[in-house]
């Protein structure tokens, strides 16, 4: 199938022209402090059905973000999928996905909201398995399956708004603190959990990147990861305490976990989505305290810098011979000099350096949660998952960047591919200035601060004291990466194997089992295991049994006799 020259350039131009309209109609709508409902009534009698969009700030700021991101991806594909024989199908995937997350942005109604819901569910797993091998189809069925239970939560829910007869979820700031909001805040949070992989559902994010790197770069930035995350922000007034508390914990775990796991990494990409993972638990920390617009801010900078993060792996990636090994890597900077200080930049934001656009938002976080009386150990586990983040970061250029070549096969052409440097370009200027931008847009007055001195001085501790020791174990034999803590961690702390491969595997033997009794009767069956001497007369009686269908209706209906007889005495 041939592919339209322009193809690329003209969906780049489309996004980039509705990016700014949105994102001037986001700047207006948040300055003047008004809002746009859009609405089609679809009929009903006892319970209202509409089509119903909202223009608000936090609608039009997000999309903006997404579509800008989205054209930057659509162009940098053109020169990253030049040789792909199915280019067409690809960016119709790719259109599909950003329609998707568009319609789950503006809308208000929880059926529309399903309907994005679903179709970035469905066609992640077309994308996962985009290039396909046995890797790729078990890592879009754990992403699929995962996602499906928080569609289960989504249509439950569902069940819940018919009891009010409105599906749009602004009616339930008049029902608060109500049974029906507890438990369409725990399905609605249950679903976020699924689809931004917080633990026990963090297997798939890391297994999706078996995606082409331009989708990882949309999946993993502004689109479905943090499509969770946006539902939490949008259903921030029925979130209880012990919602909140809940989050709170499984957030601080997430954290955690992802920041071990990618110390012990060694796949180039699976570093990347397991440093999203920490940032989506840093953005749901944020959600449980009640810091929303805080979490929406973070949202929005992280997904313009780990967008540029995964633009930049993939012209690393070409550049090296395809292999996403780091132990490969290594001085990349002398034959990559734009790409080295683009990536640098892009991790020095995903550690909070000052001045930077993580830095903002991150900050803010911290010292915001270090106003709230939740314990020290709240505290001290939010400093060391702060710590793990620098500490993989250096880790990750260091071995891509300062040691020595690892050997592997140079293309250096890349850096002569306009189509691959100019959306890394672009999206560095904007790393570099949706910091400032962002927080003068969303908030109307600067946040005053008091905290102690030794909390205040207590992240920058951390984030030195954290470059100091990876630099140092760099500089060692890798006797940290052996033993039981190495297989613990490399295996994402056995979440694979719990949420997925134990699963499967359980499944599909009592699948079989389940058919062999169901073709052979399950008497037959379990008396050829020898379970009981009788049992091959009870299968013969139960075979006659059931050859005559008046015995088993003559039967039932003297059980239901005697039922009814003992109920009236």
């Amino acid at each position: 199938m041939t592919v339209d020259k322009y193809l690329y350039q003209k969906i780049s131009f489309f996004l980039i022209n509705f990016m700014l309209v949105i994102g001037f109609t986001g700047v207006f709508l948040s300055l003047s402090g008004v809002s746009i409902f859009i609405e089609w009534f679809l009929g009903g009698s006892s319970m209202n059905f509409s089509l119903i969009f909202l223009f608000d700030s936090i609608s039009c700021f997000f999309l903006s973000v997404v579509l800008c991101i989205s054209a930057n991806v659509v162009w940098y594909s053109k020169s990253y999928m030049a040789t792909d024989p199915n280019a067409n199908r690809f960016i119709l995937l790719v259109v599909g996905f950003i329609t998707s997350m568009a319609i789950l942005i503006i809308s208000p109604n929880i059926l529309s909201i399903l309907l994005g819901w679903d179709g970035l569910g469905l066609i992640s797993y077309g994308l996962v398995i985009y290039y396909p091998s046995s890797k790729s189809s078990s890592a879009g069925m754990i992403t699929v399956l995962s996602n499906r239970v928080g569609d289960v939560c989504i249509l439950l829910s569902i069940g819940w708004f018919m009891s009010v007869g409105d599906f749009n979820f602004s009616i339930w700031a008049l029902l608060s603190n109500t049974d029906f909001s507890i438990w369409v805040s725990f399905l609605v949070m249950l679903a976020a959990m699924t689809k931004s992989a917080q633990i026990p559902f963090s297997a798939w994010l890391p297994a999706a990147m078996a995606a082409p790197t331009p989708v990882s770069a949309l999946v993993h930035s502004s689109t479905l990861v943090t499509a969770g995350v946006y539902l939490l922000i949008r259903f921030s007034f029925i979130l209880g305490e012990s919602c909140s508390a809940f989050l709170m914990f499984i957030s601080i775990m997430t954290m955690f976990m992802s920041g071990v796991v990618a110390i012990f990494e060694y796949d180039f990409k699976k570093i990347i989505a397991l440093s999203t993972l920490s940032q989506l638990g840093m953005m749901m920390f944020a959600i449980s305290l009640g810091l929303f617009e805080v979490a929406f801010f973070h949202l929005l900078t992280h997904a313009l810098f780990k967008a540029l993060l995964f633009l930049c792996a993939g012209i690393l990636i070409h550049g090296v011979g395809n292999t996403q090994d780091i132990r490969s890597f290594g001085s990349l900077s002398l034959n990559f000099p734009l790409v080295t200080v683009c990536m640098n930049l892009a991790n020095l934001s995903l550690c909070g350096v000052p001045f930077l656009a993580g830095f903002y938002s991150k900050d803010l976080i911290v010292e915001l949660a270090c106003q709230y009386s939740w314990g020290i150990f709240i505290l001290l586990m939010m400093f060391v998952c702060l710590s793990l983040t620098v500490l993989y970061s250096v880790r990750l250029t260091y071995l891509s960047f300062v040691s020595a070549y690892g050997g592997g096969s140079l293309v250096s052409v890349c850096e002569t591919d306009y189509s691959l440097l100019a959306p890394v370009v672009i999206l560095s200027f904007t790393s570099l200035m949706s910091g400032p931008v962002l927080s003068w847009l969303s908030f109307s007055c600067p946040t005053l601060i008091f905290l102690p001195t030794f909390l205040k001085w207590g992240a920058l501790f951390f984030v030195v004291s954290s470059v100091v020791i990876m630099v140092s174990l760099q500089r060692l034999v890798y006797f940290y990466m052996w033993g039981t803590v190495k297989k613990f961690s490399g295996l994402m702390w056995f979440l694979p194997w719990l949420t997925g491969q134990w699963l499967t595997l359980n499944t599909l033997k009592n699948a079989d089992q389940f058919l062999k009794i169901y073709d052979q009767g399950w008497l037959e069956f379990y008396s050829s295991k020898g379970i009981s001497m009788g049992a091959n007369s009870m299968s013969l009686f139960s075979l006659k049994f059931q050859h005559n269908s008046l015995k088993i209706h003559f039967l039932v209906f003297l059980v239901w006799l005697f039922m009814c007889l003992i109920y009236i005495l």
